[in-house]
């Protein structure tokens, strides 16, 4: 009769000391800091039609295959253990603050003048910097796999800056218009990521993964002589990114 007992006594009382044990080998909080080198498709360019004075009228066509640029993101926060079974942690989550800077983005695309195909005498192209500070976070399951899953998002403020607009004549005898002013636009930035990340141990993490950024906003100023809309505008760059990311954990 008391030898049940006795034997759940002990199952209880070693579930309490391991639970203890993790607890106090694992702690519930810490501070964690990690580095973010990536590369970035950008798409987003929209032909548009301006009328840049009352009888001047011209449309920017768009060219969307822009090449791959550099980009760059540093992350302080703090990671927590989240409890989803009383004996064991399945969840980590990772929250802080990000800032993330990208290289040169080069938009172009031809330019029709009198918004007529059949006078498609130039092209153009310019150039956007972006960069951001935002609140990221991660959850992370730590199911005990040697690769753990992971998804990300984020929400800020972005800084798109637009400059560096040139054109260049397809017909030789062509004269353009007074060329676009540089520009930086104030825009809500976010971002959506999935990847797979690797514990070597307790303070040091790598991860790889995918994530999809609307950078938001982007335009140029108007023309010297310009009396009419303003520069060309883009209402959303999107970015897909592959992220290589390092976070030491202290």
């Amino acid at each position: 009769m008391f030898r049940p007992v006795i034997i759940l006594s002990g199952i209880i009382l070693s579930s309490s000391v391991l639970a203890a044990t993790v607890s106090d080998t694992v702690p519930a909080s810490q501070y964690v800091i990690g580095l973010s080198p990536g590369l970035n498709w950008v798409s987003g360019n929209k032909t548009q039609t301006l009328n840049l004075e009352p009888d001047v009228q011209k449309t920017y066509t768009a060219n969307n295959n822009s090449p791959s640029v550099a980009s760059g993101e540093l992350f302080i926060g703090m990671q927590k253990l989240l409890p989803v079974h009383p004996m064991q942690h399945n969840l980590i989550g990772q929250v802080g603050i990000v800032v993330a800077g990208v290289g040169d983005t080069k938009l172009k695309g031809n330019i029709w003048e009198d918004a007529d195909p059949a006078f498609n005498n130039f092209t153009y192209n310019y150039k956007v910097q972006h960069t951001h500070v935002a609140i990221k976070g991660r959850l992370i399951g730590n199911c005990g796999w040697i690769f753990e899953p992971y998804v990300s998002g984020s929400i800020g403020v972005g800084f798109n800056r637009a400059y560096d607009f040139t054109v260049n004549p397809i017909v030789s005898s062509a004269v353009s218009a007074p060329l676009f002013g540089s520009n930086t636009t104030t825009t809500f930035v976010y971002t959506l990521g999935i990847g797979l990340q690797k514990s070597f141990n307790t303070h040091l993490q790598a991860a790889l993964g995918y994530e999809f950024a609307d950078w938001g906003k982007t335009q140029l100023s108007r023309a010297t002589g310009q009396t009419l809309n303003h520069g060309l505008t883009q209402n959303h760059l999107y970015a897909n990114q592959i992220q290589l990311s390092l976070y030491y954990i202290f």
